[in-house]
């Protein structure tokens, strides 16, 4: 396996932001997790790369209104800012690539600092620099401590990240799943017990999510849903000890922790071992893409269309008779299966705007407004579909 640099993912500021106006570019490696910062106070030495700078902020946030062509302005941009530090990059990132096999290959690399400065005052190149490997004291782990609702898990099935292995989908290898993040995964607790799921990182409120699966596992037990019932269900959490997954990273001494200020620093104590939560393991569904996904395009037939109208019904009530909400009700959350059935995701919660009013979010009345406007939104696709020829609007 050779190394490959991927994007992960970038931020930037807003107009009203007072952040020093910054960029941040994250690249992903096999073993190796770079933050690529562009900081007005590190460009002011250089007239001209402080203008580039501003420039590249228009460029970015011109994105964020959402229009297409400047939406690909902006990965364009981005693209440019990264290459600078292609170098620097390839230098620093494990070679041979390290194993890149298990879930907490991708949550917990090295994490290192890029900057982009300027040599002189009539710099017109970004001096690429490494400021260093984030120490331990100031890294924020992915996740959420389980702080006073750990109850919470004393009925669900509990693997930690070296538990559970990453399952390759794709025969490219910059689609690995430690590059593009995980989804497809095995979980074992090491006594032969081993499924097929979904990784869902966490990313927001926890309990909410728990509580719509647990009760949607008491409905099944309580036989209040049908076991074949086409919906999305918890099989187990992944929880983490920073005692374990951290003690890789460097513990630096007072006096070097001061450099990392502007990262804030830990308020744990050294003795003890917080458990976070950092993903949920769920149905895992072979499947086509989302109904928003398949539904508009030409190849997708009117018969299913019709016939997912009808189904996407049927399934919403059920889950009522049983007590339950769906919550988010979009043509996001539902996928189609291989064999064209749909299947009700996401009982995160919350609501979105044009497929569910505000005043009826996580209610059966919104559940069912919802469907109402998937099922219209189905049937502006009956005469007109969408050729893939030409790019799709947002």
């Amino acid at each position: 396996m050779s190394q490959i640099l991927t994007s992960d993912h970038y931020i930037w500021s807003s107009d009203g932001d007072s952040d020093n106006q910054l960029i941040k570019i994250h690249v992903r490696c096999f073993g190796a997790y770079f933050e690529i910062q562009y900081l007005r106070h590190n460009l002011a030495a250089s007239p001209y790369l402080l203008a580039q700078h501003e420039k590249s902020l228009c460029i970015m946030r011109a994105g964020d209104e959402g229009n297409s062509s400047d939406v690909e302005n902006g990965i364009k941009e981005i693209c440019r800012l990264q290459k600078p530090f292609e170098a620097l990059m390839t230098e620093l990132a494990p070679n041979p690539p390290p194993p890149a096999t298990h879930l907490f290959d991708y949550l917990y690399p090295p994490h290192m600092i890029l900057e982009a400065t300027a040599a002189t005052q009539d710099s017109t190149v970004i001096q690429p620099r490494f400021r260093g490997s984030l120490p331990r004291q100031v890294l924020w782990p992915p996740g959420q401590y389980l702080a006073t609702w750990g109850d919470w898990l004393e009925s669900v099935k509990c693997f930690t990240s070296r538990q559970v292995r990453l399952v390759h989908t794709s025969t490219d290898p910059e689609q690995h799943p430690c590059l593009r993040g995980p989804s497809k995964v095995t979980a074992g607790d090491g006594v032969g017990w081993d499924a097929v799921c979904y990784f869902k990182a966490l990313v927001r409120r926890v309990p909410g999510e728990l509580w719509a699966y647990k009760q949607i596992a008491a409905a099944l037990e309580a036989k209040k849903l049908r076991p074949e019932m086409r919906i999305s269900r918890l099989h187990g959490v992944v929880v983490d000890e920073d005692r374990d997954v951290l003690q890789h990273y460097d513990h630096v001494p007072k006096e070097e922790l001061a450099k990392w200020d502007d990262f804030g620093s830990e308020s744990k104590s050294e003795d003890e071992s917080p458990a976070r939560m950092v993903g949920i393991l769920i149905t895992y569904i072979e499947n086509k893409g989302t109904l928003y996904e398949v539904a508009p395009w030409s190849d997708c037939l009117d018969e299913h269309r019709r016939s997912w109208a009808d189904e996407l019904l049927g399934l919403v009530v059920e889950l009522h008779k049983a007590g339950l909400v769906w919550g988010d009700a979009k043509p996001h959350n539902v996928l189609v299966d291989r064999q064209d059935r749909l299947w009700l995701i996401d009982f995160d919660g919350g609501y979105t705007h044009g497929w569910v009013d505000e005043v009826k979010k996580e209610t059966k009345e919104g559940d069912l407004q919802g469907v109402e406007r998937i099922k219209e939104w189905l049937a502006k696709y009956y005469e007109k579909p969408l050729d893939r020829s030409v790019p799709r609007s947002s």
